[in-house]
């Protein structure tokens, strides 16, 4: 059959037409409908969407936590409102302050934790002398409670290479929490320091070229520096030259690095007493003189209070902290608010010593 060459051309031109609109209509559905719109229309700004991150919050630094978790709850007991001077006071005896947990070293997260629940339970912290004087400066309904630290170990009071104190000593545990809680928790504190009588005083918390202006902040801050003797002797043992020795000359260095300070409060290391009690309170080597108005044990539990007649000046006793002793009593004295010493603010009182001076006199 012979096919009309016009009707040919057609049907072929009709052809490449109809392949051009299919395949730009293919394109077209590939790419998408796009919008033609004025040119005067302002272009749209970028929409941008970001993931808002909360701003980090605001902590203490690691020196200034008190403690890693929650603390519990004072255990309950009856309310006790009432002014007692004749309950007891804890005086509580620490050494070091370090890692891990033991006898003779008290973690600084645990003593974080004992001033924490001390706080809590309306203590307020004197230091020893303050006992043996009449406990003249505790606010009336608080109860005072002593912190006292043996041996001057380097862990009690350590400057960093920066010129800061140590956060984990027991210097920068305390100023930490005086700094949180202010004139609620002054800082308060007796340290009894080997007063060595060699040049570079290495004894006295372990960093020779700091030990003046480490004792020095202490006294300034409002602590005590007490002395606990030389070389570390056993007083019970000792010849009375030696006795005279070790507690005239540890007080004379500890003065002498603390020009106009008067050393006041001892304790007698390993609890060894001398055979009486006249060596602790004065005598004299060397034409060194001295004087103690009142001494530590190292142990005993809670100490009378000062205004009761069994209350010796010359041998308070100490609570050796670790956490069993220091869960018993607080848990003892929450339950038994009328057996611990509660202030009356009475600054004129006079002690059981005091009394006895008077009444010979």
């Amino acid at each position: 059959m012979k096919i009309n060459s016009e009707a040919q051309t057609f049907s072929f031109n009709h052809i490449i037409l109809l392949t051009l609109v299919l395949t730009s209509s293919l394109f077209f559905i590939g790419c998408g409908v796009v919008d033609v719109v004025p040119a005067d229309t302002p272009a749209k700004s970028n929409i941008v969407f970001v993931t808002v991150t909360p701003e980090p919050s605001l902590t203490l630094s690691e020196g200034k936590r008190f403690t890693e978790e929650v603390a519990p709850e004072p255990t309950a007991g009856p309310y006790f409102a009432d002014a007692n001077e004749l309950g007891k006071v804890m005086v509580l005896e620490y050494h070091r302050i370090a890692y891990p947990e033991e006898r003779y070293q008290r973690t600084p997260d645990n003593l974080r934790y004992d001033l924490q629940r001390l706080y809590e339970r309306g203590y307020y912290p004197v230091n020893f002398i303050d006992v043996v004087n009449g406990l003249t400066s505790v606010p009336p309904g608080k109860k005072p409670v002593v912190l006292t630290f043996d041996d001057s170990d380097i862990s009690q009071f350590r400057m960093l290479p920066d010129n800061t104190i140590d956060a984990d000593s027991a210097v920068g545990i305390i100023m930490n929490f005086h700094y949180q809680y202010g004139d609620e928790w002054p800082p308060r504190a007796t340290f009894f320091v080997l007063g060595n009588d060699v040049q570079d005083h290495i004894a006295i918390f372990g960093q020779p070229e700091w030990t003046k202006a480490k004792l020095q902040f202490l006294v300034d801050v409002g602590m005590e520096v007490g002395s606990h003797t030389v070389n570390h002797t056993d007083l019970s043992v000792a010849t009375a030259e030696r006795i005279e020795w070790e507690l005239a000359v540890s007080k004379h260095v500890i003065e002498q690095l603390i020009p106009g300070y008067t050393v006041q409060s001892l304790s007698v290391p390993y609890g060894g007493f001398p055979y009486t009690h006249d060596f602790l309170k004065a005598g004299n080597w060397g034409g060194y003189d001295y004087h103690y108005a009142g001494n530590v044990a190292a142990w005993g539990g809670p100490s009378v209070s000062p205004f009761d007649p069994a209350f010796e000046r010359y041998k308070v006793s100490r609570l050796e902290i670790n956490t069993t002793w220091m869960d018993h009593w607080l848990t003892y004295f929450d339950q038994n608010p009328d057996k611990y010493y509660i202030s009356d603010g009475d600054p004129n009182r006079m002690t059981a010593p005091q009394q006895q001076t008077v009444a010979e006199n």
